[in-house]
């Protein structure tokens, strides 16, 4: 076990400890470009570049299954994937299943690329130790949040759904002057709010790109430690913010 644990606390340092967010801000159109020539020639396959740096989706070429919501994406030369939460993330070469640590490491790598703002947020205004990647039509996500919301923990939402049927609705909450409340209602009694202005901003390509790097499969936590786990059971999920709580660890 010992051995076990250091292992994982030495691959999550690797992972910590490659390009930032911040040097992958910096890729230019060229390295972009070269991106993804490289990863066409790897896979035979049309990509294109996600609002996350030196992170690519694959261009399906049939139309996917109405119970798939997350693209699959890879990162620069195939480093590493995110295979439609199915398998979660993916060592790129051996396609080895990350664990949730080195998974949660990984992710944070684009930590910069958070937009804590334009998520949903519960909580007040305390510090924020924890996002969820939820589905209003989700029901262990309903589980989740009302045991947060029970308990008045601070967290933040990144909008999913569990079918393409049901993605049109997301901007339409999104974009409600109360998007806390409109999600909230879209969840615990399937009011959804007006559909949205032709002016909304809603970006439906950068959560898109967050569903497929924390999951499709829901509801998912990235904790501020740099960890990820499934929210599926709420005791585990309100446990581990407790700790985080403790440490005073926080976005």
């Amino acid at each position: 076990m010992k051995m076990k644990h250091l292992a994982g606390i030495l691959v999550m340092a690797l992972l910590l400890a490659m390009p930032t967010a911040g040097a992958q801000q910096r890729l230019d159109a060229a390295a972009v470009r070269d991106d993804l020539a490289a990863l066409q020639r790897m896979y035979a396959g049309q990509f294109r570049a996600t609002p996350f740096p030196g992170i690519y989706q694959m261009v399906r070429q049939a139309a996917p299954s109405p119970r798939i919501t997350a693209p699959i994406l890879m990162t620069r030369n195939a480093e590493f994937t995110f295979n439609n939460g199915a398998l979660g993330a993916q060592d790129g070469e051996t396609g080895r299943r990350l664990g949730h640590a080195e998974w949660g490491a990984l992710v944070m790598r684009w930590r910069q690329s958070l937009r804590l703002g334009d998520f949903i947020q519960y909580g007040g205004d305390g510090p924020l130790r924890m996002v969820v990647m939820s589905g209003f039509d989700c029901p262990y996500s309903r589980a989740l949040e009302t045991a947060l919301r029970a308990a008045k923990a601070r967290y933040a939402v990144v909008p999913g759904t569990i079918g393409t049927a049901n993605q049109r609705y997301l901007g339409d909450i999104w974009c409600a002057s109360d998007r806390a409340a409109a999600w909230h209602g879209a969840m615990m009694s399937r009011t959804l709010p007006p559909r949205a202005p032709a002016s909304c901003r809603y970006d439906a390509d950068y959560f898109g790109t967050l569903q497929g790097m924390l999951g499709g499969s829901l509801p998912m936590v990235l904790y501020a430690d740099g960890t990820i786990g499934s929210g599926g059971d709420p005791t585990q999920v309100l446990a581990r913010l407790a700790e985080l709580n403790g440490r005073d660890v926080h976005f």
